[in-house]
């Protein structure tokens, strides 16, 4: 596998930020003549070679695509998180941010080409893709030599991916919720043929299963809305299944499966723990908080960023895999608070 130089290898390498490497490079703002002798010294020392010719053609924008049902991203900060840590990375950089939400995968890859090829649009950061449609939107990208960057597992693709280890951190979600002495946890996630949610959904069952037969295990599957989870536990209850824990795969669940605990008189965190993954910041400020799976969304979109716009300036995509996996944290608050019996 060939290797090569990046701004980020410069940067280390002069001891600056990647974001005055670039500003040497393009010729912009005030730097001092040593600092800038310092970045021509390391890209020499790395054979780094910018190609100064994008410069006049690029027009210095970053797209964030999603094929999504809009209903879907509602109440999900995740989201706006990502996109902020985008945004945020791309202003040290002069560049700008444009976000595209498409109703189809096909109507995705035939815009993102058109923008690409039209120079209106340098390269691409995707997210949220559904399974069944990586390989197809994937390829198209190849094919197109357009930069782009996966937020999400794409283990099986030659691609530049940020990611977080959904196995793990569903994992470790759960062995939490047993080690409070929650045995009966409920699996509280939309319907969504996604690799996350497959490697969530394995992490879970393995930490049930090494747990032995005093944990069981039950997926309940339901969007985010109030009607359609309240019918989802609603049958939950009528069936006669146990819970002592929901785990839910958003934080907005994670609200409504509280007021439906409430309603139900059962106490959070007595009678049932919530835990939710994409620890947004208003789960801090319900009555009782709810403990949430910090997923750093900010950290994986100034990933991202900086993945892509070292593919844009070196143009090495058809070279080199890049796969990036970031930490998380269980960000502990009332709705699990319970003494272990």
């Amino acid at each position: 596998m060939i290797q090569i130089s990046t701004i980020k290898d410069v940067a280390l390498l002069a001891g600056v930020s990647p974001a005055t490497v670039s500003r040497v490079i393009t010729n912009k703002g005030n730097i001092a003549s040593d600092t800038r002798a310092k970045v021509y010294s390391a890209m020499e020392q790395i054979n780094y070679v910018p190609i100064q010719s994008l410069a006049q053609s690029k027009s210095g924008t970053i797209g964030f695509s999603i094929a999504r049902d809009p209903k879907d991203m509602l109440g999900n900060p995740f989201f706006n998180d990502v996109l902020c840590g985008i945004a945020e990375e791309a202003k040290k950089f002069e560049y700008h941010v444009q976000f595209s939400l498409y109703s189809s995968i096909e109507e995705q890859i035939e815009n993102t080409i058109k923008l690409f090829k039209l120079k209106q649009v340098n390269g691409f950061i995707f997210t949220s893709v559904l399974s069944s449609d990586k390989d197809l939107l994937l390829k198209s990208m190849q094919e197109k030599d357009v930069p782009f960057v996966m937020i999400g597992s794409s283990l099986n693709h030659n691609v530049f991916s940020v990611h977080n280890d959904n196995i793990r951190d569903s994992y470790t979600a759960t062995k939490f919720l047993l080690g409070k002495g929650y045995r009966d946890i409920l699996f509280l996630t939309p319907n969504l043929k996604q690799d996350v949610m497959y490697d969530r959904l394995h992490g879970y069952k393995r930490a049930i299963e090494e747990s032995g037969e005093e944990a069981s295990a039950h997926v309940v599957y339901s969007s985010n809305e109030e009607v359609d989870i309240t019918k989802a536990l609603d049958k939950v209850m009528e069936e006669g299944v146990r819970f002592d824990a929901i785990l839910t795969m958003e934080s907005i669940m994670s609200l409504i499966a509280m007021k439906y605990c409430q309603r139900k008189n059962l106490r959070v965190p007595e009678d049932v723990g919530i835990l939710s993954f994409n620890n947004a910041t208003y789960l801090d400020k319900v009555s009782p908080s709810i403990t949430g799976l910090n997923l750093n969304p900010s950290m994986l979109g100034a990933e991202a960023f900086r993945i892509v716009y070292d593919l844009i300036e070196t143009k090495p995509q058809s070279l080199v895999q890049k796969s990036v996996t970031l930490p998380s944290e269980i960000i502990e608050r009332q709705s699990t608070q319970r003494t272990p019996s």
